[in-house]
């Protein structure tokens, strides 16, 4: 059992994140992703990562143990940015984590490389995290943020902290001045804010119960992860259009362009979808689609009263610039 004991000022200092924490995301994600139980939400998301699998990203695997994660991943939203912030991470948390999962099980030769400062073993746990990132966590990214803020929005909505403390999770217990749930393994410990507040951070990923972060350090603000509420699949959001060619911007028009280039990445789609991608009227986009059917550019299918559209061979050789 896990005791939060607040003091006067910490209900005060109370706050619900408006923003994911990707690095927590990815740090959970990793357990979302090889637990043995078969969540429909995350069934999808799962089977895309291990469709593109790299065989080096189990080497995460070493840096967990059943109730120790490692805390210290760095992401970023530039995957550039994660490999070199991950592989910069100080020495200290590192062994300090890594002595923690030594405690439990055996470490394997990697994290043993990790928790010697190893030039190269952390030089790779950078470029693994990042490409694990790339993987599982970028292409999910805007479905994440919309689920952490729609989570915001519904802790806002409750005034009292006391309302929001009880309203968390079913395991979370709230009497003044005492927050509690159970911990792993039956263990029991105290941890007192002493004027700190505390950070309850909603998570998409990995927590089916609550989590504790961040509290070894008495200067910084403990985190309480919390699961956010997902109500249906992860589903990648579709990449952007590429850009057209300029030759092409100037054969067809910008406008003109940027529909072929929308309808080739989102095809099939209705007008109204092609509108929504273009930021214009559907009578326009319906304009667009019309004269790009009409040049062979792409076909039109319908279904009932639904029309969709798609791109030809002759369009998709314009915007690529290879011919079938």
């Amino acid at each position: 059992m896990l005791r939060i004991h607040f003091g006067p000022d910490d209900l005060s200092r109370l706050r619900v994140a408006a923003q994911p924490d990707m690095s927590m995301e990815l740090t959970l994600s990793v357990y979302t992703l090889v637990r043995g139980h078969r969540d429909p939400r995350f069934q999808g998301w799962r089977d895309c990562v291990r469709a593109t699998w790299n065989p080096r990203t189990a080497l995460l695997f070493d840096l967990y143990g059943p109730s120790v994660i490692p805390e210290f991943l760095d992401v970023r939203r530039d995957p550039g940015a994660t490999e070199s912030a991950t592989a910069g991470i100080p020495e200290k948390p590192l062994r300090e984590h890594l002595r923690s999962v030594g405690d439990v099980r055996q470490l394997s030769a990697f994290a043993r490389r990790v928790a010697a400062g190893d030039h190269g073993a952390r030089k790779l746990l950078g470029n693994v995290t990042a490409d694990y990132q790339t993987r599982a966590i970028d292409p999910y990214r805007r479905q994440i943020e919309t689920i952490i803020g729609t989570e915001h929005g519904r802790r806002r909505e409750l005034r009292e902290p006391d309302q929001v403390l009880r309203s968390l999770h079913p395991t979370i217990s709230w009497h003044r001045p005492v927050l509690s749930f159970p911990l792993t393994g039956g263990c029991r410990h105290d941890l007192r804010l002493d004027g700190r507040g505390l950070l309850l951070q909603p998570c998409v990923f990995g927590v089916r119960r609550p989590v504790i972060a961040r509290f070894e350090d008495p200067q910084r603000q403990p985190v309480l992860l919390y699961p956010a509420r997902v109500d249906g699949p992860l589903s990648p959001t579709p990449p952007p259009p590429a850009a057209p060619s300029r030759s092409l911007v100037t054969l067809l028009g910008h406008t003109r362009a940027a529909a072929l280039a929308a309808i080739a990445t989102h095809g099939p789609c209705s007008t109204k979808d092609l509108a929504t991608h273009l930021a214009v009227s559907p009578a326009s986009a319906s304009e667009h689609a019309t004269v790009l059917a009409e040049s062979g550019l792409t076909a039109k299918d319908r279904t009932g009263r639904t029309v969709t559209h798609r791109p030809t061979p002759l369009g998709t050789a314009l915007l690529t610039g290879h011919l079938p």
